[in-house]
């Protein structure tokens, strides 16, 4: 029987990347948008997906959703929870309760109703993956709005939580933490002005990290289809942050000469 794979936000940006790639390794990928028209035109490029719409605010939209998948296909073996917004920008002081409510529900608990409910299904499978996209702003400061770090930090837990408890009905549940990387969610558009604001902003995130690039959507679906698949199946619990290096510290060209030059005395 083949393998199906449910994921949010699988119409455009990582999604679409996972999507693609999940596709091509023997999949049946539900992708779960509200974006009709893009997620039906990836539907038809690919080979055995269907296009659902489903809006991750409602948890009414997981449940119908995930229902068609088992009627479909009487099983699921990987959910990705991907779907996000930036959310709020500014300072603190210009955050409303709106604000802030959409930003939560949208990028936090979209990721705990879509594990809610595919982890039933799994644990009356007894097996499958969760794969939750978080984002290095959960690890540190300073790499997103205010909202949007503490929601992909509480993602972060979250699936660290829920690991422990899903193990036992081999279950896997990990998190993927993008850095900067090349989709729509940096750009505020899909439009045709895409491809000349997408420019602008990998020209300046040339200096974010050690590696000197912003990364691609492919690149962050590797990392969540290798996390889905067996190949990492000793793997629970963990936050994977494939950032070119942004974690690791202050690139090396500008750290102070002091430490560039040092050399310890030897006795």
């Amino acid at each position: 029987m083949k393998k199906t794979a449910f994921v949010t936000g699988g119409a455009s940006g990582i999604g679409a990347a996972t999507c693609r790639i999940l596709s091509k390794t023997g999949y049946r990928v539900y992708i779960a948008d509200i974006q009709r028209e893009a997620g039906q035109i990836l539907a038809q490029e690919l080979d055995d997906a269907i296009f659902l719409e489903v809006n991750v605010r409602n948890e009414s939209d997981f449940e119908r959703g995930l229902a068609q998948v088992m009627t479909e296909s009487n099983q699921l073996d990987v959910m990705v929870n991907n779907a996000a917004i930036v959310g709020t920008l500014g300072p603190i002081s210009s955050l409303t309760v709106e604000q802030y409510d959409l930003s939560q529900e949208i990028i936090q608990r979209s990721v705990v109703l879509g594990t809610k409910h595919a982890a039933k299904i799994m644990q009356a499978q007894k097996m499958g993956s969760i794969v939750n996209v978080a984002s290095i702003a959960g690890l540190l400061g300073g790499y997103s709005p205010h909202t949007y770090a503490a929601c992909k930090a509480a993602v972060i837990q979250f699936t660290q939580s829920v690991a422990l408890e899903l193990a036992e009905d081999n279950i896997r549940v990990n998190a993927v933490c993008p850095g900067a990387i090349a989709t729509p969610i940096h750009t505020g558009t899909t439009g045709p002005e895409w491809q000349q604001t997408i420019k602008k902003v990998k020209e300046s995130c040339i200096d974010f990290q050690a590696i000197p690039r912003m990364g691609e959507p492919s690149e962050i679906a590797e990392a969540v289809v290798w996390l889905a698949s067996e190949k990492s199946s000793y793997v629970t619990g963990q936050a994977l942050a494939v950032d070119g290096g942004a974690t690791a510290g202050k690139i090396w060209r500008d750290q102070p000469e002091f430490f560039k030059s040092f050399h310890p005395v030897r006795s």
